[in-house]
């Protein structure tokens, strides 16, 4: 159940951030055909591209918390040589990154309910749309904490299991 589940959300976001990606390449191509060749810039392109941008980012770092690839934290991970110290460490690191999410849930849903009467000068949005971000990804990253921190048990249960 827990591999299915985190093989759904992953691919789910595999999906949601390289189809973003691959927009906001076409709509920067957009733009510089419009702006160099056509003499004729869209003003929608630099507003859809930053708030495009605030998606993926927040979307890819939420995918980067469920690989556990966060280049910081691997690379402290990697230095601790103790099987038990590295648990320990994923331990607080999961934690840290659950408590991270709290915040972005209950700070970004605030944010949402102030801004959705504020509207985006080019693209007309309402800017409620854009801080949506926050709370989708840290349901994500929350998400990927509890099953990363299920995966570190089964882990421990199957690693003592072994030695008994």
């Amino acid at each position: 159940m827990n591999k299915t589940f985190r093989k759904y959300i992953d691919r789910s976001m595999e999906i949601i951030t390289c189809s973003l990606l691959m927009v906001m390449v076409i709509v920067t191509s957009w733009q510089v055909i419009s702006r160099y060749i056509l003499n004729n810039p869209s003003s929608l392109t630099g507003e859809f591209l930053r708030f495009s941008l605030i998606w993926f980012s927040l979307l890819a770092g939420a995918y980067v918390v469920g690989k556990k690839s966060h280049i910081a934290i691997t690379f402290l991970s990697n230095r601790i040589k103790s099987e038990q110290k590295k648990r320990g460490f994923e331990v607080i690191v999961q934690a840290s990154f659950a408590l991270l999410a709290t915040i972005m849930v209950m700070g970004g849903a605030k944010a949402v309910s102030l801004t959705m009467a504020q509207i985006s000068p080019s693209l007309n949005l309402p800017m409620g749309y854009v801080y949506l971000s926050l709370p989708v990804a840290g349901v994500v990253i929350f998400l990927y904490c509890l099953l990363n921190v299920l995966d570190l048990l089964s882990s421990k249960s199957l690693h003592a299991q072994e030695n008994s």
